[in-house]
């Protein structure tokens, strides 16, 4: 990076951020120099202990070859194969009943899988399958008042309270962080990251897919197809950090639980966000995993980088969040892509890949496809296996992130230094930071009786301070 003097006004300026948006509590990062790519920046409130260079120019943190990359398929997913591909629907790990061997045969008590560990995974998912992640509709909430008056009322103008677009992107996500996201970021939505299709069983036919359109202006969720309009071409990215220590149980049950919360969490919060972009006026798609690819979308919203494990990785919580994402015609300004080393620390770290119980996670480099139906081929980066990765007891495990650097609070001398090594891209001295980080016991299974005898209150508030 070539670093030059910036003031505080050519920042600004450069990120599309307005001065009056400032003024209305945006925290606008410390400005460290001027780049080729953009600008380096600082905010430990945002990033955490990273020095972060924000891209400028359309420039993103990835490649990609438009002869290769195509639409994936939902149909496609993992997720989705589970329940029509005779592949996965007949493979044994289906026969497999983890439930039954821990809780009645193993009497509740086998370590990490008691049934007090199952009890907090189940609550947490609860959340996201009492409709809340079934149900991230188009339309506005029929018991909403705002909702109701809003097409009476038109379109909100930020000029009615004398604010500009780029105050308004500000109060978008403002109030995402309200209502529970741990960061927000805005884009310019790809329409390569929407799915072609819509995975829609049925009980007659299972591999049931219909087509998601983007054509004209039709809004609407037909029986023959989804219809999302051209003018729909703004996306809020939501990130949800998981409990450190709940990851810090992987491959145990109180992983699942963290992960569980996540997704909980994602359904109350990208739903709710919706409802308050459409009391404004305007239209709002609230997804969790469905409707389009949510990494490339975070990617895109300045939330991170992707990394070895085929997971976003944040600067302040590593590969230890969530993600969801809010779709809309609400002209938002869009944020900067970032960088802040992922890659070249992920070519040299290998701890996920290592440590990965079922070896889904590449020791290889990056490649331009995968082996698997469910890779969808066309992006440069690291693929991994998720059929192994989902069969895997009973798909809870996290040990990926567990392990990675990344994922630990800034709370020490090591990890601050582990974030110097990483943000100046020092090659030789990540194995070195590696070597001490595994030595200082960081990515060490923590066990499920040491969690419980835990103070609620530091589990709680892991989320921000250790």
């Amino acid at each position: 990076m070539a670093n030059s003097s910036i003031d505080r006004r050519d920042f600004l300026k450069l990120m599309g951020i307005g001065t009056s948006a400032v003024g209305t509590g945006l925290l606008v990062p410390r400005i460290i120099a001027k780049t080729h790519n953009g600008v380096l920046v600082e905010s430990e409130s945002e990033y955490g202990g990273f020095q972060v260079e924000k891209l400028s120019g359309k420039k993103f943190p990835y490649r990609y070859d438009l002869d290769k990359l195509k639409k994936m398929r939902e149909k496609f997913t993992v997720f989705s194969r589970n329940t029509w591909d005779p592949d996965r629907r007949d493979r044994p790990e289906t026969k497999e009943n983890l439930t039954q061997i821990n809780l009645f045969d193993g009497k509740g008590i086998v370590p990490n899988q008691t049934r007090l560990d199952y009890a907090l995974m189940d609550a947490a998912w609860h959340g996201s399958r009492s409709g809340g992640g079934l149900s991230y509709g188009w339309e506005s909430d029929r018991y909403g008042m705002m909702g109701r008056l809003s097409e009476k009322l038109g379109p909100w103008d930020p000029s009615d309270l004398d604010m500009t677009w780029q105050d308004a992107s500000v109060v978008v996500k403002h109030a995402s962080l309200f209502y529970g996201a741990s960061q927000a970021g805005i884009a310019e939505l790809n329409p390569l990251w929407i799915y072609s299709d819509s995975f829609s069983p049925t009980r007659e036919d299972r591999s049931r897919a219909i087509p998601v359109l983007a054509d004209g202006e039709r809004f609407e969720q037909a029986e023959d197809a989804w219809y999302i309009p051209l003018s729909m071409n703004r996306v809020v990215a939501l990130a949800f950090e998981e409990n450190y220590f709940g990851i810090a149980n992987s491959p145990g049950r109180l992983a699942s639980a963290a992960v569980g919360d996540g997704y909980s969490r994602m359904a109350f919060t990208a739903n709710t966000l919706a409802q308050f972009i459409r009391g404004l006026g305007y239209r709002a798609i609230p997804a969790g995993n469905g409707t389009g690819l949510s990494i490339p979308i975070a990617i895109d919203a300045g939330l991170g980088q992707l990394g070895r494990m085929g997971l976003l990785m944040t600067p302040k919580y590593g590969p230890r969040v969530r993600l969801a994402k809010v779709i809309t015609d609400m002209p938002l300004v869009p944020d900067s892509p970032i960088e802040f080393g992922v890659t070249e620390f992920c070519e040299s770290c290998m701890l996920c890949a290592k440590h990965c119980p079922s070896s889904a996670v590449s020791e290889g480099p990056q490649t331009w496809e995968g082996l698997s139906p469910s890779n969808n081929p066309g992006t440069y980066k690291w693929y991994i296996n998720p059929e192994k990765c989902y069969d895997f007891n009973g798909f809870s495990c996290s040990s990926c992130k567990r392990v990675c650097p990344f994922t630990k609070p800034n709370n020490s001398w090591l990890h601050r230094m582990l974030r110097t090594i990483i943000k100046g891209k020092i090659d030789p001295l990540n194995k070195v930071m590696v070597t001490l980080d595994q030595a200082s016991g960081y990515g060490h299974q923590l066990q499920d009786k040491e969690f419980w005898k835990m103070d609620g209150q530091k589990c709680i508030t892991s989320r921000e301070h250790m």
